[in-house]
């Protein structure tokens, strides 16, 4: 019987925790963002570059990113789940879940060159 109560208990602790640490959809957001962004940086040539080109690659990451952040922002839809949260969005045709949120962290569920190949697509 002791077991069960202290079971409960720390079950109970733990929904407490997971409700107050539910992250926001802006999480979701900033996450997905970073990810693709992080992944469109990966596939660019590594070529010598002079500090012109330096300055217009730049310019170019921050309007992409800003770019990539409307895009995400517009087709991400969260579903709050009052102890987690699900993100969910158009892939490979489909409503799929793209980002979970709980303990004020959100994890990627895909690989982001996917989504990058996504928006490119569109």
């Amino acid at each position: 019987m002791r077991k069960l109560i202290k079971s409960i208990v720390v079950l109970g602790i733990l929904a407490g925790i997971m409700l107050f640490t539910c992250p926001e959809e802006e999480k979701h957001v900033d996450k997905l963002t970073q990810e693709i962004v992080a992944s469109a940086n990966d596939q660019k040539d590594e070529a010598e570059s002079n500090i012109i080109e330096d300055i217009g690659n730049a310019i170019a990451g921050t309007l992409s990113e800003k770019v990539v952040h409307l895009y995400v922002k517009s087709q991400l839809k969260v579903e709050d789940y009052t102890l987690l949260n699900v993100g969910k969005m158009n892939y490979d045709g489909e409503k799929r879940v793209v980002t979970i949120g709980a303990f004020n962290h959100v994890f990627c569920l895909v690989k982001a060159y996917d989504l990058l190949d996504e928006i490119k697509a569109q």
